[in-house]
């Protein structure tokens, strides 16, 4: 980590978190190996143990090693930039628990030559689990077809599982943090804007949970170039949860006029993104008229409906300007031209520096410029006369068409298209419906050919990161089949293995479901991670049974692999799963940012662990024409 730059963050201690458990599941299967390899009490015997049973496994933990490895490799775009470090941290403390398992382990058991003992609290039960698994296997062997249909099912079960989950771009993590802002009318007078600062800083100043806020006032009515906004931080001990505090106060601010109000968690979201209102509707077109009459139109509906209050269009009139058209024929016929027109309004509504004059060593400019409200009105402006070249005067009326005009608060332009916004704030009358609800009656019924949605940015950056984290998964599963491929030289085993892949699906989604925890980038990064380490337990077994074949018969090999190997398989499953519980709760006001990560791995670990124990064999099986060759050769 110091080699890379890396700093001891949260991710990067997340990454420690992680490999905490798994850092020690190469030397449990070493170490497993070793013992069940001792066969005497003396010096020679515990170091034949440790080169022999470090021999059975080695290339089983070298292979799982690297399979956890690879996986990170095609990490990109902004999950890469955010979690490269999460990776390589991971990466490098699984090479230094390879390095250590396959040296100084197998020299320690020889050194202190240790004695399992018979009596510990887990043997008895592992023993019982082991006969027991003898069991399952002997009747599981004889209904390959329904161990086979079973496996489908819960595959397309976890996918119905999976469409019942939110979706966001990264889960927002509760810092005690929330931003009120009042959008105001341009030109708003300065004791109106403050009156509306007021009345908020009455609601939030009497809520117990307050510990500190800090108001900027900065709105268009002070001459400024934002908003006026309110920072609230909420005690440390607080008994309410942020987004219950915004909920409530989403609620009392929605009363207060001439203002729309924005209330909002502060989030690592929002910090990257930028902050989102409740209900949003994003349209696009290469005519602006018609994109503002359409927007003004779903505005005005979406006003009526009952589920949604204050909304607004990024198009709407902010404040009316006058706007002053000229006429070019009429303006030559005067010896004017259109440029020259408004040079001169320009200098007679803003002003003039003719010169500057030196105080004080400073030079200060001299402004020359009407009395404020010398042209305060329209009728105002239309008393203006224009000097001509010639000496003469004419009216500015005759020469120009001078009326009010719309003047929305912003134009966007992204793709050489006009962009709207249309957005709003839930009322109690919505439910989890509303949006669908709202897009089919109201949306789409007023988009027309030339005006159409478009996605919002939140919501292109969620689709190009989780098409990239798809693309990494796939990948990755190609190089983990590369990589088994190479260890078995049998492109037949290795499929074999990856068929444990699928049943991570199954637990992870759903532990996501019961915890109601939506499938976001952290998420997806956890499903990336399952590719490289569910496939360990299906690599160690694959590769006893292959050793145990020499000797036994394909069924008795296939259940004593099993029933050989699942005290280390539950060993280093339940390592890894134990040291990812706290990061699985949330702990700390950081931890809803990896909490996905870390159920998608606790739950398709645990997952695959038991199914690939009870199934793996079945498929081995049937891979191999269930023993009947082996067998009538063995004859």
């Amino acid at each position: 980590m110091q080699m890379m730059g890396f700093s001891l963050n949260v991710i990067t201690l997340g990454a420690l978190v992680l490999g905490v458990g798994m850092m020690v599941d190469n030397s449990t299967v070493v170490l497993e190996s070793c013992f069940r390899a001792t066969k005497g009490t003396g010096f020679n015997e515990f170091a034949k143990a440790a080169f022999d049973g470090t021999g059975v496994v080695y290339q089983s933990v070298i292979g799982s090693t690297i399979t956890t490895c690879v996986v990170f490799l095609p990490l990109g775009g902004m999950t890469g930039e955010m979690f490269k470090p999460l990776g390589f941290t991971i990466v490098f403390c699984m090479v230094a628990s390879l390095i250590s398992a396959i040296t100084v382990v197998p020299l320690c058991y020889m050194i202190y030559k240790p004695v399992e003992k018979e009596t510990a609290p887990l043997s008895r039960p592992v023993e019982r689990m082991q006969g027991a698994y003898r069991s399952i296997m002997q009747v599981l062997l004889k209904k390959r077809k329904l161990v086979m249909a079973t496996s489908i099912f819960l595959l397309l079960f976890s996918f119905v599982i999976a469409s019942f989950l939110r979706t966001e771009l990264m889960a927002e993590d509760d810092q005690g943090e929330i931003s009120i802002t009042a959008e105001v009318k341009p030109g708003l007078q300065i004791e109106k804007t403050d009156a509306i600062m007021k009345q908020i800083e009455d609601v939030i100043s009497q809520h117990p949970d307050v510990e500190s806020y800090m108001a900027l006032a900065g709105s268009s009515g002070l001459s400024m170039g934002s908003d006026p906004s309110i920072t609230v931080y909420l005690k440390d001990d607080r008994k309410m949860e942020t987004k219950d505090v915004v909920k409530q106060w989403k609620k009392e601010l929605s009363s207060i006029t001439d203002t729309n109000i924005t209330v909002e968690a502060y989030s690592m979201v929002s910090a990257m993104m930028g902050s989102e209102n409740d209900y949003q509707v994003n349209l696009q077109s290469t005519d602006y008229d018609a994109l503002k009459e359409v927007s003004d139109k779903i505005a005005e509906e979406l006003s009526l409906r009952p589920e949604l209050t204050k909304v607004h269009s990024s198009l709407e009139n902010s404040a009316s300007v006058v706007k002053v058209t000229v006429n070019p024929i009429k303006a030559k016929a005067a010896g004017l031209t259109s440029a020259q027109i408004g040079g001169t309004l320009n200098n007679m509504l803003s002003g003039v520096t003719p010169t500057t004059m030196e105080i004080d060593g400073e030079d200060i400019d001299i402004t020359v410029e009407y009395p404020a409200d010398r042209y305060k009105t329209l009728s105002d402006i239309e008393t203006i006369t224009l000097q001509t070249p010639t000496g003469s005067f004419v009216a500015l009326t005759d020469v120009a068409d001078i009326h009010f005009a719309d003047s929305p608060a912003q134009i966007e332009r992204r793709s050489k298209q006009y962009r709207a916004t249309i957005s709003g704030i839930y009322t109690e009358n919505s439910n989890e419906n509303s949006q669908a609800v709202l897009l089919k009656e109201v949306v789409l019924p007023n988009t027309t050919e030339t005006v159409s949605m478009v996605q919002s940015t939140m919501d292109e950056s969620m689709a190009e990161e989780f098409t990239a984290l798809f693309q990494a998964i796939a990948l990755a599963i190609f190089l983990v089949f590369v990589v088994m491929a190479a260890q078995f030289e049998s492109p037949k085993f290795s499929i074999m293995v990856m068929t444990t892949i699928p049943f991570c699906l199954i637990g992870a989604f759903g532990l996501l479901w019961l915890v109601d925890s939506a499938i976001s980038m952290t998420s997806l990064l956890g499903f990336l991670m399952l590719v490289g380490t569910v496939v360990n337990n299906g690599i160690l077994y694959v590769d006893t049974v292959n050793q145990y074949r020499r000797e036994m018969d394909l069924n008795t090999a296939l259940i004593e692999a099993g029933a050989t190997r699942l005290r280390p398989i539950l060993m280093t499953t339940l390592t890894t799963v134990v040291s990812m519980i706290p990061m699985a709760l949330a702990m700390g006001d950081s931890g809803a940012t990896t909490q996905g990560l870390a159920l998608v791995n606790i739950g398709g670990l645990t997952a695959s662990t038991v199914l690939a124990l009870l199934m793996l064999p079945v498929y081995y099986s049937l891979m191999n024409g269930g023993g009947k060759k082996r067998k009538l050769i063995a004859d």
